[in-house]
Parts: C-alpha cells; sequence; structure tokens
C-alpha cells in the first residue's frame, strides 16, 4: 500500500520570513537582540517562559542568519505501524517520520478501516531543525492511533507532554503579538493539520481554540492551539459507529495526516473569508551592541486579520452549510534595533571670535553697533562687551 500525494486538499500557505528576538528583563517581555533557532547556538533553559503559553510555530527565520546544525543520522523507537530513520538535528532527533506500511495495512485489517475518508498536509519550511523534529516526533506519535466508537480523541493525551522528558526540543510560541523560543513549539502544527482532516471527514470536532496571532502554513481561521496546561486541547468525537485508524507522515518538511474508515464521508469543502486587516506597527529598539548610526530589522512584521470559516457539506438534499465561527488574530510589529546615536565631536563646532570694539561702541572696522545685532547679539552693546552667540 503506498501513499503518495494524498487524495485530500493540500494548502502551502507562503511562510512570512522573519526573525524573532526576545530577552526577558524584571519578569517582563523586552524585545532586544536576535536569536536564531537555525544555528547551533540555543537558547538557556533559563531564558524561556513557560512551555504552557501556546507552543507553536509561527514565524519563519531567515536560513542565512546563522550556520546550519549538523545532519545525524537517528533512530526512534518505533510506534505503532512506524519507523523513523532520517536526517536529524544536533540533537540526534530525527526532521522525517516514515511509516511502515506493512505494519499500518496490518492494523487497517485488524480495525477494518480500509477507506480513506480524508486527507491533508501542511507545509513546515519555516521550522528550524529542531521544529521540524518536534513535528517529525508528532507524526510518529499520531500514526497508527486508533479511535474507538463513540470515544473522544485527545491530542494532548496522545501527543504530550510537551516536554524535554517527552521527547522534544526547542521551537517557537505566541506570547502575546510577540513569538519567542521554547520546548515543544511545532505541536500546534500538527494540531492544525489534524484539525481540518477532521473537518474533511464530517466528523464532530469537541474542543479547538484559535491561535493568538496567525500561523505561517494555513489560512487564518483553520487552525488548531493546544498546551499542556491551561485546558487548550484539540479533541473531535468518532461518531461513526466503527473504529478509525489516523495515518502520519513528516517527509521532505511536510507533514501529512490521513483517516481511515468504514465508510466514506461526504464530501467537504471548507471555506475562509477575510472580514478585515490591521496594519503592524514598527517598534525601534535600542541596542548598544550595534555600531553607533546603524539599525538591523530582526522582526519583519505581520498583520493582523480577522476572519470567518465555514465548510459546506454535500447531501441528498443539497448542500448544507456550517458556520465555524470567526475570530481576529493580533497584528505582531515589525522590530527595528537601533545602535547608539552618532555623536559629534567637539571640535566640529565653529568658534566664532567677538570683533574688537572701539571706544565709540561700534566694531574694530567702523561698522554701526547694530551690525554685532546681525551676528546674534543677545545684550545691548557696551564698549566692554559684545555677546556672540555660538553655534551648537
Amino acid at each position: 500500500m503506498t501513499h503518495g500525494n494524498l487524495g485530500g486538499v493540500e494548502m502551502h500557505w507562503k511562510p512570512w520570513v522573519a526573525t524573532a528576538t526576545v530577552v526577558f528583563l524584571g519578569g517582563g517581555l523586552v524585545v532586544t537582540s536576535l536569536w536564531s533557532s537555525y544555528g547551533g547556538q540555543q537558547p538557556q533553559p533559563g531564558a524561556a517562559v513557560a512551555a504552557s503559553l501556546q507552543p507553536c510555530g509561527g514565524e519563519a527565520l531567515a536560513e542565512d542568519s546563522f550556520p546550519p546544525e549538523p545532519q545525524l543520522l537517528a533512530t526512534v523507537p518505533p510506534s505503532p505501524g512506524g519507523t523513523a530513520d532520517a536526517p536529524g538535528t544536533a540533537d540526534g532527533r530525527s526532521e522525517d517520520f516514515l511509516p511502515d506500511e506493512q505494519a499500518f495495512a496490518a492494523l487497517q485489517a485488524r480495525e477494518g478501516a480500509s477507506v480513506l475518508m480524508s486527507s491533508f498536509r501542511t507545509n513546515f519550511s519555516h521550522a528550524s531543525p529542531s521544529q521540524a523534529a518536534n513535528i517529525a516526533l508528532v507524526a510518529r506519535r499520531l500514526n497508527g492511533q486508533v479511535v474507538s466508537p463513540g470515544t473522544v480523541f485527545s491530542y494532548n493525551r496522545v501527543v504530550g507532554p510537551y516536554t524535554e522528558r517527552g521527547g522534544y526540543g526547542w521551537g517557537r510560541m505566541f506570547v502575546g503579538d510577540r513569538i519567542v523560543p521554547t520546548i515543544g513549539g511545532g505541536v500546534c502544527q500538527g494540531a492544525s493539520t489534524l484539525y481540518n482532516v477532521v473537518l474533511l471527514a464530517n466528523l464532530p470536532v469537541v474542543q479547538r481554540h484559535p491561535h493568538g496571532l496567525a500561523v505561517p502554513y494555513l489560512p487564518p481561521g483553520r487552525d488548531a492551539t493546544v498546551t499542556d496546561s491551561g485546558g487548550l486541547d484539540f479533541r473531535f468525537r468518532n461518531n461513526s459507529g466503527r473504529p478509525l485508524l489516523l495515518w502520519a507522515q513528516a517527509k521532505d518538511r511536510w507533514l501529512s495526516i490521513a483517516l481511515y474508515g468504514h465508510t466514506e464521508p461526504p464530501a467537504v469543502r471548507i471555506h475562509t473569508e477575510v472580514l478585515s486587516r490591521q496594519p503592524f506597527q514598527t517598534l525601534f529598539v535600542s541596542d548598544p551592541k550595534l555600531a553607533p548610526g546603524t539599525e538591523r530589522v530582526v522582526a519583519a512584521g505581520q498583520d493582523g486579520v480577522a476572519a470567518r470559516t465555514w465548510i459546506v457539506v454535500s447531501s441528498p438534499n443539497g448542500p448544507k452549510t456550517r458556520d465555524l465561527g470567526s475570530h481576529t488574530y493580533r497584528p505582531s510589529p515589525r522590530i527595528i534595533l537601533r545602535g547608539p546615536a552618532v555623536r559629534r565631536s567637539s571640535s566640529a563646532a565653529p568658534r566664532l571670535t567677538p570683533p574688537a570694539v572701539g571706544p565709540s561702541g561700534s566694531a574694530g572696522t567702523g561698522a554701526p553697533t547694530s551690525t554685532a545685532a546681525q551676528v546674534g547679539a543677545t545684550a545691548p552693546l557696551s564698549s566692554a562687551t559684545v555677546p556672540i552667540r555660538v553655534p551648537a
């Protein structure tokens, strides 16, 4: 059995290219310096906020900002029906997960789930190697999962916890209108991809939460965020009356998820309408490490957007529309680091010498006293002084 190009809807949403910067001072978020997980240098554990705040990828980091991480061959213990042996990150984690087709076919035969109900894939070219490995781990944990009839599938229960002990590395998360490093960043792309699979299979969604910022791999309104704490999970119910089987793969920076069951669902189309946009602001942040008079753009910024989403389900009596609601995503600011101001040398300022004043009160050249006022005198002339204003 081969999958190749899955039969569902494909969406390649061009990522915004930017770099993320965050430093923590006095318990608050202050943007001051550049960080990129494309390089071998990772932030120290104490520098990131808790992983319970939307540990998801958002902006792409500039690939040419740092040297690439070394590519290693990693071996990951197999999940039900799969294995993962592929180039990985510097910490030995794989960036790809390739299911074992024979083992998955055996699961299909055992569960009677041979009909492809829906499939969907998203691109994660925007992800750093570490975040890509997180997404591959999501695929490994989803692949081969059986959802029994009448039960509710919990993404957090299957894919979490989003910790180092749980196998995850550094990625990116959203905090307010900023994007910051965290352990487990990228797991929301798995939840978002699965959300679209569930919508296309016409299954009831029990719990889903949108992000605070728009994501680079899907149109607004079609994403799902999850956290280890705070109650943010993605859950759906199997109301088909038969077991459902999940297939997942991470390969060549594509995350593909498919759902197999007993019967083919009705055709479903997902629609998104952008209602409004809010332009991003530009923030200038002082950075004493930069050369005087220079600037560096470290976050490109992205507009906020309000969007409405709905699906149209075919039926013998004609198409039926189901509204999925509206949501407003915040804008994320464009951030520019600015070096110290250029200081003018004190020798650069011209110095004026007051003209000599004769006994009659006129200048040494015999000019009238009114001439002194024309060159900047700030007090009445006298036979003793001619005050001159020196330019700053």
